[in-house]
């Protein structure tokens, strides 16, 4: 199988849990009449706090609410990427991704590497960084997990094509009024590496919304604007190695520039 549908869950997070759990849960079974391979939601998509309140919110895993993920991915047998929630473990409290399987398997976690200490916010102040990449393979995807502020690294990104990903998935909550280095960082860091990027976004007053995937070119294959909603996309993974056969960026590469000095 080399052909997937994705749907990517556009939201506006508000003051309420429940209401947000819900709002993101129903706008599920609606991408579900799409009858996607894959579902991704936004970062923090239960709940948005200053990172010095993430411990009151942060839960060891499994928790309420990933269970409520797990059932949801069954009730849909779609296999669901968790955007994150705020996860209680030993060092600290991390901003967590987490995947599920068609069946509610929880098959994976990421927890976000690079954390935002930019432009007067300070995420460190709150949440502990996470130390390791995260690469899985489900129905002959093989796929690499990113959060946000990890595009605008693209160490990452060259690691997951190095290591043979087609697609990586970006939950975010990236903050108005970037939108152009949203749109800009999505796009080079597919075009860099042959691969597809899907950057699944908070909307609103405080986010730019406008989640997007970029294919193997760089090239712009569906987007929202910045109303709440569901992006559906598909992909065609035998584009990954043709783009790379045309362009190979990755074989091209020089490892001796600077080496003398």
């Amino acid at each position: 199988m080399n052909r997937y549908r994705l749907c990517a869950i556009q939201l506006e997070t508000g003051r309420s849990p429940e209401i947000n759990r819900q709002n993101a849960f129903d706008l599920c079974r609606r991408a579900a009449t799409m009858k996607p391979d894959f579902i991704v939601l936004p970062e923090m998509f239960e709940i948005v706090v200053p990172p010095k309140k993430a411990a009151q919110h942060a839960a060891a895993i499994p928790s309420a609410l990933t269970d409520h993920i797990g059932h949801l991915a069954r009730e849909l047998s779609i296999n669901i990427i968790g955007g994150t929630l705020f996860e209680q473990a030993e060092g600290g409290v991390y901003n967590t991704t987490v995947v599920f399987d068609r069946e509610g398997k929880l098959r994976g976690m990421y927890r976000k590497m690079h954390l935002f200490d930019a432009f007067g916010y300070s995420e460190s102040e709150g949440i502990s960084r996470g130390e390791e990449p995260l690469i899985l393979e489900l129905e002959g995807l093989c796929f690499g997990l990113a959060v946000c502020y990890d595009i605008r690294f693209p160490e990452l990104f060259r690691y997951y094509a190095l290591q043979g990903t087609q697609t990586v998935f970006l939950p975010s909550a990236f903050f108005q009024p970037n939108h152009d280095h949203w749109q800009l960082s999505i796009r080079a860091r597919a075009l860099d590496n042959g691969i597809f990027v899907l950057g699944c976004n908070q909307t609103g007053k405080r986010f730019v919304g406008r989640s997007m995937v970029a294919d193997p070119w760089g090239v712009v294959i569906g987007s929202l604007g910045v109303e709440e909603g569901v992006l559906t996309v598909d992909i065609d993974c035998d584009s990954v190695e043709s783009t790379r056969k045309k362009l190979p960026l990755l074989m091209n590469r020089r490892f001796d520039i600077g080496m003398s000095t």
